[in-house]
C-alpha cells in the first residue's frame, strides 16, 4: 500500500506534468497572429508583485476580458494554450501566478484575503495597461484559481462571468467532513506547496495543526474564509454567471459540498461532471486540446461576455457524464437528478442475501457486527487523484471481491441484479453504532461486483464519531458521494465498511471497537 508521501509525489506528478508539456510561450506569439504577447508584473497588496503574462488583440478595442489564476502547484503559463485561442476571438487574456508560488511575491494565503486582493489588483492593471471593457470581465481557472475567481466575483463588482473548474464550495467540508480528517488531499497539498511555492506564516501554523490535529475550530473559522459558498448571497445579489465544472471521483473536493454550493447559486449558472477526479477532465484542454468542458468554457464566455447567442443559457443547467458509458444525462437542478431511493435493510453481515429488499439475512434477535478500530479490510479508496484520474480513461479502482478481509470488514450484498441500477445522486447510510471508546472512525464503500468477482468502487465516504459515549449505540447517518452510475443486470451491489483507509486519518483509538447492529439502512438514489 503506497503511504501518504508516495501518493502525494504520484498525485502532483499528474497533475504538474502537464504543465511540462503545455504550450510554450513562442508558440502562441508567432508573427501574424492577431494578438499581441507580453510577460507582466502585477503589484498588488503588502508590496507583492505578481507574474503573469497578457495576451491583447491588435484589432481596436474595448474588447472583453479574462482573468486566469493558476492553479496550486502551477504558473501562469499554465493557460497558455487556451488564452491564445480566446485572444483570437477578440479577448484580452491575462494570467498570472496565485501568490506565493514561483515568481510571484508573497506567501501562499489559501483563497484569502490577500489573494481576493490579488484578484482585483489584476483588474485594476488592465484598465490601465490595455483596451479593457470594464463591464464585461470574466474569472476563471483549475482548482485553486476556481476557487479565488468565485471569491473575487463576490467581493468585485466589476467581476461579469466565471468559468471555475474543479473548485470547491465549502473547504472545511472538503478537507474535514463528517470530522474526519482526509489525510490524502491534505499531504497532497502541503507537500506540493511547500515544494513549489513558500507558505505565509498563518498558512505554515494551520496546516502543522491540521496535520497533527489540534486547534480544529480555529480550523473551521479560517476555512470558511476561504469557501465560495460563504459568499453565496453575493454572488446571487449581483446573478454573476457561474459555469462549474467538476468529477464525480474528486478526491480534493470531493462532490457532496459542491452540489449544495451550486444548488444554492440563483444566477445564470452551470454544472458539468465528469468521470474522474480531481482537474482530470481538463487536462488535454491545457494543451489546446478541444473537450466538452473546455467548449463550454468558451461558449460560456462568448454568451456572458460578449453577447453571443449560441444557446447555452437555455439548456439544462446540469450535464452529467455515466460513468463508463460516456452518456451525458441533463437536468433541471440536483434534486431532479434522482427520480426515486430504494431502500435496503442491512442483515447480518457476510449471510445469504434475499431479495426482499434485506442485505443480508436478519437473525431472530437483530444483529450486531464488531469492528476492532485501525483495521484496514483491503477494500480501499485508493490514492489520490491517480486512482480517480485513472477513471477518465475508463480504468475504475478495482480489486477482487475476495481480497476484502471479513474479519476486519462488515460486508452486505445484494442479490444478483435481474435489472440495471441506474444510480443517481448520493447513496445514503443510516446505521446503528455503538462504540467501545469516545473516539472511532467508520469508513464505507458501495461496490459493482460482477460475475467473476471484480468489485469496482463506486463512491465511498468517511465518518468519524469524536464524542461518543462508550457502549451507547448512536444513530449515524452517512451521505456517500454522489454518483451516476449503471449497475448492470448480472452484477451485485457490495457494501462494505471497516475503519481504516490510507487517505483518511484514523480516528480510533488502540484496542477500541465499533459495533454496528440494526436497525441500520442503505438508501440508493434511483435515476
Amino acid at each position: 500500500m503506497f503511504g501518504y508521501r508516495a501518493a502525494a509525489v504520484l498525485a502532483l506528478a499528474a497533475t504538474a506534468g502537464t504543465a511540462a508539456v503545455a504550450v510554450p510561450p513562442a508558440a502562441v506569439a508567432r508573427a501574424g497572429a492577431p494578438y499581441d504577447y507580453r510577460e507582466i508584473s502585477i503589484p498588488s497588496v503588502d508590496g507583492v508583485r505578481l507574474d503573469g503574462n497578457v495576451f491583447v488583440p491588435r484589432a481596436k478595442g474595448p474588447h472583453p476580458a479574462i482573468v486566469f489564476i493558476s492553479s496550486w502547484s502551477l504558473e501562469d503559463h499554465e493557460y497558455i494554450a487556451q488564452a491564445a485561442k480566446f485572444a483570437a476571438k477578440g479577448y484580452i487574456v491575462l494570467s498570472y501566478t496565485a501568490r506565493g508560488f514561483f515568481n510571484s511575491g508573497g506567501g501562499i494565503d489559501v483563497a484569502g484575503p490577500k489573494d481576493a486582493a490579488d484578484g482585483s489588483r489584476a483588474i485594476d492593471w488592465l484598465l490601465a495597461h490595455t483596451p479593457v471593457d470594464r463591464s464585461r470581465i470574466g474569472f476563471a481557472g483549475i482548482s485553486y484559481g476556481s476557487g479565488i475567481s468565485q471569491i473575487v466575483a463576490a467581493r468585485d463588482r466589476r467581476v461579469s462571468a466565471v468559468v471555475a473548474m474543479d473548485t470547491w464550495g465549502d473547504l472545511v467540508e472538503s478537507l474535514y467532513a463528517n470530522e474526519t480528517r482526509h489525510m490524502g488531499a491534505y499531504t497532497l497539498l502541503a507537500l506540493s506547496g511547500r515544494l513549489t511555492g513558500r507558505l505565509s506564516p498563518e498558512t505554515e501554523r494551520i496546516m502543522n495543526d491540521f496535520g497533527a490535529n489540534r486547534n480544529v475550530p480555529e480550523l473551521v473559522r479560517w476555512g470558511k474564509v476561504r469557501s465560495p459558498g460563504a459568499y453565496r448571497d453575493r454572488l446571487n445579489a449581483r446573478r454573476v454567471p457561474i459555469l462549474i465544472s467538476n468529477a464525480y471521483g474528486e478526491t480534493l473536493f470531493a462532490p457532496n459540498q459542491l452540489l449544495r454550493h451550486f444548488a444554492g447559486l440563483t444566477g445564470p449558472r452551470r454544472l458539468n461532471l465528469s468521470i474522474g477526479d480531481h482537474a482530470t477532465a481538463h487536462l488535454t484542454g491545457l494543451l489546446g486540446l478541444d473537450g466538452r468542458t473546455w467548449n463550454d468554457a468558451h461558449r460560456w464566455f462568448d454568451r456572458h461576455l460578449r453577447g453571443v447567442a449560441n444557446g447555452i443559457d437555455r439548456e439544462p443547467p446540469i450535464a452529467s457524464e455515466t460513468a463508463w458509458t460516456r452518456r451525458i444525462e441533463t437536468y433541471r437542478d440536483v434534486a431532479a437528478m434522482t427520480r426515486r431511493v430504494e431502500r435496503l435493510g442491512l442483515g447480518a453481515p457476510g449471510a445469504t442475501a434475499r431479495g426482499d429488499g434485506t442485505l443480508g439475512a436478519l437473525a431472530p434477535a437483530g444483529w450486531a457486527r464488531t469492528l476492532r478500530t485501525g483495521r484496514d479490510s483491503g477494500a480501499n479508496a485508493g490514492i489520490v487523484i491517480v486512482s480517480g484520474g485513472l477513471q477518465t480513461f475508463g480504468l475504475p479502482n478495482a480489486m477482487p471481491e475476495r481480497l476484502v478481509s471479513r474479519r476486519a470488514a462488515a460486508v452486505w450484498s445484494t442479490p444478483v441484479l435481474t435489472a440495471t441500477r441506474r444510480l443517481r445522486g448520493v447513496p445514503r447510510l443510516d446505521l446503528t453504532v455503538t462504540p467501545s471508546r469516545r473516539t472511532g472512525t467508520l469508513v464505507s464503500y458501495l461496490y459493482d461486483v460482477d460475475a467473476r468477482g471484480t468489485a469496482r468502487l463506486i463512491t465511498n465516504e468517511a465518518h468519524s464519531l469524536l464524542r461518543g459515549t462508550p457502549g451507547r449505540p448512536h444513530k449515524i447517518t452517512v451521505n456517500l458521494q454522489a454518483t451516476a452510475y449503471d449497475v448492470p443486470a448480472g452484477h451485485r451491489l457490495m457494501l462494505v465498511l471497516d475503519t481504516r483507509d490510507p487517505i483518511y486519518a484514523d480516528a480510533g483509538t488502540p484496542g477500541g471497537a465499533l459495533t454496528v447492529r440494526a436497525p441500520s439502512t442503505l438508501d440508493l438514489p434511483l435515476g
